[in-house]
């Protein structure tokens, strides 16, 4: 009966912080997720104490990341990916390459282990399709060529970063980090996610359009929804993440014709299970360890910055790869900057696979909360600037 009442307290504290603290963010022209963050740290364990992490809440915050995953593979155009072109398939390859040798070499440079170094370069690879959306959106540049190439580029970036952390969490189990080893496992992911594609795009429609001449509601949600979980739960079998195979069944599902009906219907549960999610993530970071009055956090702290620099400047020079004319290079390189909610996962997992302590796990959070912090604020001024010189 405690249990039971603990875990229901819990989910309504989670709930409602997450709402109340996502407001605020959202009012002071920030992603709900950032929101969403800071109410774990606030009624986690390290401040008020209201909410720490059990196995049942890990599980749904798992779900939340299938579904979130799923959710972007829903929103991703196969078709439009596959026309990304070379710049966008250029920035999206320099934007993994960079900042991932900065993370690996950054972290080894702090005496941190190989291992720690191989996965902290992969959460900064990361680019949030989302928020760069978002940022294009409220800027009314959607239809700008530097918008075309940089969302390209981001799903691109997403795609190369799931393999990569197929790559890595192969290597954190245990296997010898070799030429070899990595691309095999590579070969596996790509192969996984053909496969789950390919044979998706072949068979699933037709079940779709046989199911949905059933009598039940919601019955084509649920057949998606199932799809989702049996490509997630194949993933991990593979050895992969689940949020690849959740990934691979929303490219399948977005070239249906009942993509808008599945989205509209995901909508409640998305609502629901995503920012358990992001609070529970937030609830792993340690804020003490950023207090700078105590000498030991010292170290933390300049790690916190350095990482911070490397991720922008990593992504920042992805732009620079793109030489077509009359494009806004540093444009493309800013808009590349948002870690957003995948950064936040691949961190997530390197902590639960115990890669990172709360040290480690707190920067690299820090780091992604301070990438989506900052660039649209840096984006409105390059565009403001480029629009004045434009108009001259």
């Amino acid at each position: 009966m405690h249990e039971t009442f603990s875990f229901l307290i819990s989910i309504v504290a989670i709930l409602t912080a997450a709402k109340i603290f996502g407001e605020v963010a959202v009012r002071c022209g920030q992603s709900a997720i950032i929101g969403e963050l800071i109410a774990g740290v606030v009624i986690g364990p390290a401040v008020l104490g209201f909410v720490a992490e059990t196995e049942i809440l890990k599980n749904i915050g798992e779900l939340g990341a299938i579904v979130l995953l799923f959710e972007a593979g829903l929103s991703t155009d196969i078709k439009e990916f596959v026309k990304a072109g070379g710049w966008a398939a250029l920035v999206a390859v320099a934007g993994v390459i960079f900042p991932y040798l900065f993370g690996y070499f950054i972290f080894l440079h702090f005496g941190l282990t190989n291992t720690q170094a191989i996965f902290a370069g992969a959460v900064l690879t990361a680019t949030s399709v989302g928020i760069t959306a978002r940022v294009f959106m409220d800027l009314k540049k959607m239809d700008s060529q530097e918008s075309k190439i940089v969302l390209g580029a981001a799903v691109i970036d997403d795609v190369i970063g799931l393999v990569i952390l197929a790559v890595v969490l192969q290597l954190v189990s245990g296997a010898s980090v070799t030429f070899g080893s990595i691309a095999k496992v590579t070969g596996v992911a790509l192969a996984f996610l053909a496969a789950a594609v390919g044979v998706g795009l072949l068979i699933i429609p037709a079940i779709l359009k046989f199911i949905s001449k059933m009598k039940q509601p919601y019955i084509v949600f649920l057949a998606a929804l199932v799809f989702c979980l049996l490509t997630a739960a194949l993933a991990s079998k593979a050895g992969l993440a689940t949020i690849v195979g959740a990934f691979a069944a929303g490219l399948v599902l977005s070239n249906t014709s009942y993509k808008a009906d599945i989205k509209r219907e995901i909508s409640p549960l998305y609502a629901f299970l995503v920012p358990v999610f992001f609070v529970l993530m937030g609830t792993n970071v340690d804020v003490k360890v950023f207090n700078p009055f105590v000498a030991a956090n010292i170290p933390v702290l300049i790690l916190t910055a350095v990482l911070f620099v490397a991720a922008f400047v990593g992504k920042a020079l992805s732009g620079f790869v793109v030489l077509k004319k009359k494009i806004n290079k540093l444009l493309v390189g800013t808009a590349m900057v948002p870690r957003g909610e995948v950064g936040l996962i691949f961190a997530g997992i390197g902590l639960a696979n115990n890669v990172f302590a709360k040290t480690e796990y707190s920067a690299l959070v820090a780091v992604v909360m301070l990438t989506t912090f900052v660039t649209p604020i840096i984006l409105k001024y390059i565009i403001s600037k480029d629009s004045r010189k434009n108009n001259l």
